[in-house]
């Protein structure tokens, strides 16, 4: 998952940056549209701190009875941090009033000492009053943005997909047939879930209401998971994204496991790579020292050096033991550990162990 390589340096940058919400839009003077801004700018506070709102209390109770977190934008950028945090800087700066509902758009963004602006989100929300009451509430994107999309269903997923992507029921069967076959080796019981998915980041931004959030220009397939609500939003990758679907079945049970995310990459690729792609494109990095793997980032995205050895560690005991080993990994909760257990390697050992496992594996290609 792109978000997911991004989120520890937005952590870092924005942590308990909350800031004020600043207003630039034209029509001060219109009773609606202030009263709109007031009931979502008490919204925003709520995430303050990174808690967590009563959503009833914001969103309708349709949204509220199918959703855990009836908000799509609220954890748009990762998925274990609200993108409402992110940024001291967040401006209205559209206000515009329909018969239906009220329209702001919001600037999410930092300033730094030079005044250089890093942008991470422009927003979209729209706020409804209830009939006949000033109560008000949100209406999410998808709703809004509907005669933009279509629905089709095929096994256990709703498919939700632009209406001029032809649905592929080839692929996705395929992906139901790889879904069946993980589900009987893991002992996992089926699941339904709703899979949201669109040829680029950007048309995924419109359907979730975001006109732009930090990362979306890349080009390669992404994704992210809500297990909680049975979620997948991805683009890139149509009907056919199993790494995502692993961790609507995997995370629930292991997403602290050091291992779980690279387990994911194993059995299910990452980023529009297979596993054996990503193991060969460890070949650009012949002379890293491994020993500190864990702690190794890259200017490519799509390699996640942490990830990829972790994967060749799950091939490994996999090739031994099969699914037994493989839940065994997941039970520890640190890797010296695993390695001193597994393998009777001591860190300054591990290098030269992951090498050679890579080069094993890597094809000639």
């Amino acid at each position: 998952m792109l978000q997911k390589y991004l989120t520890l340096f937005f952590i870092i940058v924005t942590l308990n940056t909350q800031g004020q919400i600043n207003c630039q839009y034209v029509n001060t003077n219109n009773l609606r549209i202030q009263k709109a801004v007031d009931f979502y700018k008490e919204y925003l506070t709520e995430f303050d701190e990174n808690k967590t709102p009563n959503y009833s209390e914001y969103w309708n109770k349709k949204d509220c009875e199918r959703y855990k977190v009836p908000d799509p934008i609220a954890y748009s950028i990762s998925s274990d941090y609200s993108k409402y945090n992110f940024g001291t800087q967040k401006t209205i700066f559209y206000a515009k009033e329909y018969q239906d509902y009220v329209h702001l758009k919001t600037l999410f963004a930092d300033v730094d000492s030079s005044k250089n602006i890093t942008v991470y989100a422009i927003t979209n929300h729209y706020i409804k009053f209830y009939e006949n009451s000033k109560e008000m509430y949100f209406i999410s994107p998808i709703e809004v943005n509907k005669e933009l999309y279509t629905t089709t269903q095929n096994g256990y997923i709703t498919y939700h997909h632009p209406k001029y992507v032809k649905f592929n029921k080839q692929r996705s069967d395929s992906l139901i047939l790889q879904i069946r076959e993980f589900e009987k080796k893991w002992e996992f019981k089926p699941i339904k879930f709703d899979y949201f998915f669109t040829k680029t980041q950007d048309e995924l931004g419109v359907l979730r209401g975001l006109d732009y959030f930090i990362g979306m220009e890349q080009p390669t397939p992404s994704g992210m998971t809500f297990p909680k609500d049975k979620v997948i939003y991805c683009n890139g990758y149509d009907e056919g994204y199993l790494h995502e679907v692993l961790h609507l079945y995997l995370n629930p049970h292991y997403e602290l496991s050091p291992v779980n995310h690279g387990l994911i990459y194993y059995l299910g690729g990452s980023l529009g790579f297979s596993f054996d792609e990503l193991i060969n494109k460890m070949k650009k990095y012949p002379e890293t020292n491994l020993n500190d793997f864990e702690t190794i980032k890259t200017k490519d995205i799509t390699l996640n050096i942490y990830n990829i050895v972790i994967g060749v560690i799950c091939k490994i005991i996999d090739e031994k033991e099969g699914v037994k080993g493989l839940k065994r990994l997941l039970k520890y909760k640190e890797l010296n550990t695993l390695f001193k257990t597994e393998f009777n390697l001591d860190k300054k050992d591990w290098g030269s162990f992951i090498k050679r496992n890579l080069k094993k594996y890597q094809t000639k290609k």
